[in-house]
């Protein structure tokens, strides 16, 4: 069963009217949880203790002053919050941290109440969102399909009207995949725009956390609220944006895009580039030397930044892990301090190859997944489904780019699939801005 999704507008003017106040309202949505559309979605949940006093400490508060008070969101399982394990779908590896990641503390001193931590590909190492002892959450629209990683969890808990807003993460994809799947937004912002402190890190040079949220406007209000310098943070950065007028829109000809035989994605494509092309300055893309760089993400010594991350704990306790994760992460130990060398050369090479097209274009657009996969095809293969869902995404944060992923098409098998748009980071604006035009166009 679909529920309808949560938004932030609707229920803070419901607590202005006076018509709900946090207490009823959350304690509704948290009466869901052992819902069958929340299964396997949520690896721990706050208590009914916790919820009742997180929403009293807002009494008194004047709603009009937090610009998330009394909003629900949910967090995947390898950032920390305070009051929670965080166990990156690793029972083992569990442990209580002190205080919540930084993202999560700006959320939450804007009067947002977390109601859980939610399931994921274990140490986000996938794009499918199979891999976890916690089982896997159901695709709300086809149960036969992936929700989507490796934060499966977030984007089935906005699709599903628990929360108006996840925090997830991302190094290949992991923000933008469950987005497809779900029919709703995923705003990875440019690796630094976000604090990375109280993650368990993927790589670290170049990973984020990430918002989902089934309307646009709310995605951008937790952009505004988290995004920023933290100092407490050695790779974050003071990233400027400016608005962009007439954007500059490239997207590659459907016969340059790979949809790996899905006649339903193939079709969806060339609807979107049809549509797209008629706006103005418009212009075809190619995408050879942003792909140029995709086999790094997970057949490169990019790897071994897991491997410094988790893969001690996974050395220790070999049998905690996933079949699949704890073998790919300590494949990466083959590598050699060269090759690490060799693959940032191959970064900035890429970097260098690319910067003539944003002198040129200010979005690039390309599918967010080529071709729609099911659990089915997960357990045939574990390993090529995955792969293919980064074909588009995986160059996105080695090259420093900001992407947001729009939902765009039903498809016939009924799963939603859609489109993201990157951009330099300080051009991030003219996504946003795009990304309005089409829904716009689509009502």
């Amino acid at each position: 069963m679909i529920h309808t999704t949560l938004n932030m507008g609707a229920l803070r003017r419901a607590y202005l009217a006076g018509k709900t106040s946090p207490a009823k309202a959350l304690a509704a949505i948290a009466a869901r949880f052992d819902d069958p559309d929340q299964e396997s979605v949520w690896i721990s949940t706050v208590s009914p203790d916790t919820l009742a006093q997180r929403c009293k400490e807002l009494d008194g508060q004047d709603p009009a002053t937090l610009p998330l008070y009394g909003i629900p969101f949910s967090v995947k399982d390898n950032i920390d919050v305070a009051g929670f394990d965080t166990t990156s779908a690793c029972p083992a590896f569990a442990y209580r941290p002190e205080v919540s990641a930084t993202v999560v503390a700006k959320a939450e001193a804007a009067g947002a109440i977390c109601l859980g931590k939610t399931n994921l590909d274990q140490f986000a190492t996938g794009l499918v969102g199979v891999r976890s002892p916690y089982g896997t959450p159901k695709n709300p629209f086809n149960a036969d399909y992936i929700p989507g990683g490796s934060s499966s969890g977030a984007g089935v808990s906005v699709s599903t009207g628990m929360v108006c807003f996840a925090f997830g993460t991302d190094t290949g994809g992991s923000g933008r995949v469950p987005a497809s799947y779900n029919g709703i937004y995923g705003l990875k912002p440019a690796p630094g725009d976000w604090s990375r402190k109280g993650l368990v890190y993927a790589c670290r040079s170049f990973d984020t956390a990430t918002v989902f949220a089934a309307e646009l406007e709310d995605a951008l209000t937790v952009d505004d609220i988290v995004r920023g310098l933290d100092p407490d943070d050695a790779f974050s950065c003071d990233m400027q944006r400016t608005p962009v007028a007439n954007s500059r829109i490239a997207m590659a000809p459907p016969s340059a895009i790979n949809t790996f035989g899905d006649d339903d994605v193939a079709a969806a494509y060339r609807a979107a580039f049809e549509k797209i092309s008629r706006l103005e300055h418009f212009s075809e893309a190619d995408l050879t030397s942003f792909q140029s760089i995709n086999d790094l993400m997970f057949f490169g010594p990019f790897l071994a930044e897991r491997d410094v991350s988790v893969g001690a704990f996974i050395e220790a306790n070999p049998d905690a892990c996933h079949p699949v994760v704890g073998p790919m992460i300590q494949a990466s130990r083959k590598f050699t301090a060269a090759d690490a060398y060799r693959a940032m050369y191959e970064t900035m090479e890429a970097r260098s190859a690319t910067a003539g097209f944003w002198e040129d274009h200010d979005v690039l657009i390309t599918p967010t997944v080529g071709a729609l996969v099911t659990r089915e095809m997960c357990e045939a293969d574990p390993l090529g489904p995955n792969f293919r869902n980064g074909t588009y995404l995986n160059f996105a944060n080695p090259l420093g780019l900001a992407g947001l992923a729009i939902p765009f098409a039903m498809t016939d098998r009924g799963v939603p699939w859609g489109l993201t748009l990157y951009t330099q980071p300080g051009s991030a604006p003219a996504a946003f801005a795009l990304a309005k035009t089409l829904a716009a166009k689509s009502e």
